[in-house]
């Protein structure tokens, strides 16, 4: 593309035209489909390209080729107080459109969870502590994400998780996990938007590896470990992101909110408790806090609001 042909703008956008695949088969190569191929995507990704092109021009950019690091840097640093999920959405669509592989550490940001990262934030537990150890980490990692209760952790459990319980979106994205709790009651809670792809992988990888898909997912739990630590970590993580994604217009359920995440009847009745009568609740918008009790597997608003997002 020649230097002087349109603007910075018009380029961005032509080049998503490019990668539109939208009705072909899709194309892995390193673990990652190749083009666009979704409506909904190349819409999202042209609400990045104009912000990218926004700061391009505030920074005498007015060539594609001319976007370097620095410029992505400048770019990504409008997101430096937002949630992970929103730091890896838009580094990602900017890697697609550039042709690039910047990851957030590169501007400085946090990486994704991994069991070494979950292990590290729990310096200030006793060394002593069931937490820090590497056979523990399956089970911190996987509650940090999903909000699961600890019986479904635990591998002789007849209630453990396995990787059939796991809820996909229509590209093979794992969106929610199936759990089965006290006097057989079943729930699905929502995966943390900004974990889906490393959740999906973690568990694709366990299968290829040969895991039964009725076989517990996670190997280990100590007998003494719980998991409300790791449940009021998704909780305020949950919140951020649905807030987020409300802001957004952004569906995180994939279409199936009342199909599957939520009863609706039982949120209704929630909502209109008379003991909270404001939206808002000791800041919290009381209707993200009831979703989140319902990933929980609560359905009153006072359990997310003074048991996880208050503490």
């Amino acid at each position: 593309m020649g230097r002087n042909r349109k603007n910075i703008t018009i380029q961005l956008n032509r080049r998503i035209d490019e990668l539109l695949r939208i009705g072909e088969k899709k194309v892995k190569v390193d673990g990652r489909a190749e083009g666009i191929h979704s409506v909904k995507t190349a819409d999202s990704y042209r609400g990045t390209a104009g912000r990218l092109a926004e700061v391009c021009k505030a920074s005498g950019v007015r060539s594609i080729e001319d976007i370097d690091k620095s410029v992505v840097e400048r770019y990504m640093e409008s997101y430096r107080n937002a949630s992970a999920w929103t730091v890896s959405r838009e580094l990602s669509a900017t890697n697609k459109i550039l042709g690039t592989s910047y990851t957030p550490s590169d501007f400085g940001f946090t990486q994704r969870r991994t069991y070494v990262s979950v292990k590290n934030n729990r310096g200030d537990l006793p060394p002593t502590s069931t937490a820090h150890k590497a056979e523990n980490q399956e089970a911190l990692y996987f509650a940090s994400v999903t909000g699961c209760r600890r019986s479904s952790l635990d591998p002789s459990s007849k209630t453990a998780v396995t990787a059939s319980d796991a809820v996909r979106n229509a590209q093979g994205q794992i969106i929610g996990f199936r759990f089965v709790e006290k006097g057989g009651r079943e729930r699905v809670s929502a995966v943390l938007l900004s974990e889906r792809q490393n959740l999906t992988q973690w568990v694709d990888n366990k299968l290829k590896g040969g895991l039964s898909p009725d076989a517990p997912l996670i190997s280990h739990i100590d007998k003494n470990m719980g998991s409300h630590r790791m449940r009021a970590e998704y909780a305020r993580e949950l919140y951020n992101e649905l807030k987020e994604a409300k802001e957004r217009g952004i569906d995180i359920y994939d279409g199936r909110k009342y199909e599957l995440f939520i009863n609706k009847d039982k949120y209704d009745y929630s909502y209109n408790n008379p003991r909270f009568k404001a939206d808002v609740v000791h800041g919290f918008d009381k209707a993200i806090a009831l979703e989140v009790s319902f990933a929980l597997g609560h359905n009153r608003l006072d359990i997310s609001l003074y048991s996880y997002l208050l503490r």
